[in-house]
């Protein structure tokens, strides 16, 4: 799901859960702090990676300190990104399916 804004990634945040949320540095309603800081308290959990078009070492450094999961530089390295949302998803795995029972 692709949402254009903070405002409108929080409202589909409050409709349903997500594993991670892939967040860009540029968003038209708030800065990155801002944006990082109010999805990792959304999200119950769901790591956060930041998508930007800096790929500098200072960048990177505002987004983890931001509280993010990690940052992902575009153009992305497919292997990369593969690398960093399996890394995500082993932290916030997908909740079990009420049908399944414990052995």
């Amino acid at each position: 799901m692709r949402c254009s804004s903070l405002t409108d990634a929080r409202a589909r945040i409050d409709e349903q859960r997500f594993q991670f949320v892939l967040c860009s540095d540029d968003l038209p309603d708030c800065n990155l702090r801002t944006a990082v800081r109010v999805l990792t308290s959304s999200t119950s959990g769901a790591p956060v990676i930041v998508l930007s078009h800096l790929a500098d070492w200072d960048a990177y450094m505002r987004a983890l300190a931001a509280g993010a999961f990690d940052y992902i530089a575009c153009p992305p390295d497919p292997a990369e990104t593969e690398r960093i949302l399996r890394l995500a998803l082993a932290q916030n795995p997908p909740p079990r399916s009420a049908s399944r029972t414990a052995a």
